[in-house]
């Protein structure tokens, strides 16, 4: 008598392997990403230091590390294979901790450190709260709907294996769908906590936001478009290109997106004139923080690839 291999059984042993050795890179890959994201909230809480201490180099520094932080956001938030309703909200979510972040950071600018630790309470000023948030959410819009556009036209997708695409029609949606609204109650009550007091008009938060000046527009409209330029190609270095380039492509980068660095203090000097004794701090400032923004974001993507991550392009995207 033959004796035929049980394929169900076989199947079955590969699958509960394949699923442990999942588990056990996701719980490995869970404290990289908690240290991560702590580390940007501390950087977040340092960035109004750099706006009160008026350092060019240290301003145009903090906005790079802190936009490259926004990016690797969208990133997960559009790109990463997953549930749409789980995606965006959690996304949302961490945006407005990190708004929470550079708003207790304005606190402790305004009311001293002492002060705060002293228990003397200090009402915050809510149009400049609301005018950093919308700074902040004009900053995530620039990265995150050129990045959904890519993952809608082009196919880009963070997966950790070639899978085929999964029906859209899941059984999870409606349960996904009710942890999203509950991450989104959860966003909601931490933007309600960081404007206690009643909303200003809106004039109040586009003048707190400088965004009601040509000048502060034109120079965030420049820097977003050149970091879009620095932060696109990050992506798929980090992500998609061959293992043995990596290290070459990486350094060649790093040192383009300095170079985009000085292109962009051009255009500044060419539409709003040179900016004083700080041009040189500027100059600096703008090379070695695109250098650091591609540096942090090829850093943490590439880890990410290390634990199985990778883009590939798809043909056919689910329906979201």
């Amino acid at each position: 008598m033959i004796l035929k291999p049980n394929t169900t059984s076989d199947f079955v042993v590969r699958g509960g392997i394949k699923e442990e050795q999942e588990l056990r890179s996701r719980k490995q890959l869970l404290p990289i990403v908690g240290a991560v994201f702590v580390a940007f909230l501390f950087l977040d809480v340092l960035t109004p230091f750099a706006f009160e201490s008026q350092n060019a180099f240290f301003i145009v520094f903090m906005m790079n590390v802190v936009v490259g932080q926004l990016t690797l956001l969208c990133v997960w938030g559009t790109l990463v294979d997953g549930t749409f309703w789980i995606r965006l909200p959690w996304t949302i979510l961490m945006l407005v901790v990190s708004w929470a972040a550079l708003a207790f950071g304005v606190r402790l600018v305004d009311g001293g450190i002492t002060s705060i630790l002293a228990g003397v309470r200090h009402q915050p000023n809510t149009a400049e709260v609301l005018g950093l948030g919308l700074v902040w959410f004009y900053a995530f819009a620039v990265s995150y709907i050129p990045l959904k556009l890519a993952a809608w036209l082009v196919g880009w997708r963070i997966v950790r294996e070639e899978e085929p695409l999964e029906d859209s029609k899941s059984n999870y949606q409606i349960r996904d769908m009710m942890i999203g609204t509950a991450i989104l109650a959860v966003t909601l009550s931490i933007g309600r906590m960081l404007t206690p007091v009643g909303l200003p008009s809106w004039s109040r938060i586009l003048e707190a936001s400088e965004l009601d000046r040509f000048e502060p527009l034109l120079a965030l409209f420049i820097f977003s478009m050149v970091s879009l330029v620095v932060k696109l190609p990050c992506i798929w270095i980090a992500l998609a290109a061959p293992h043995s380039r990596i290290r070459l492509l990486s350094t060649c980068w790093i040192a383009i997106a300095a170079a985009l660095g000085l292109a962009e203090m051009g255009l500044l000097l060419m539409f709003l004139g040179p900016p004083g004794s700080e041009v040189w701090g500027m100059i600096i400032g703008l090379m070695v923080g695109h250098a650091a923004m591609a540096t942090i974001m090829i850093g943490v993507l590439y880890a990410l690839r290390c634990y199985g991550y990778r883009m590939i392009r798809r043909k056919r995207l689910p329906a979201q």
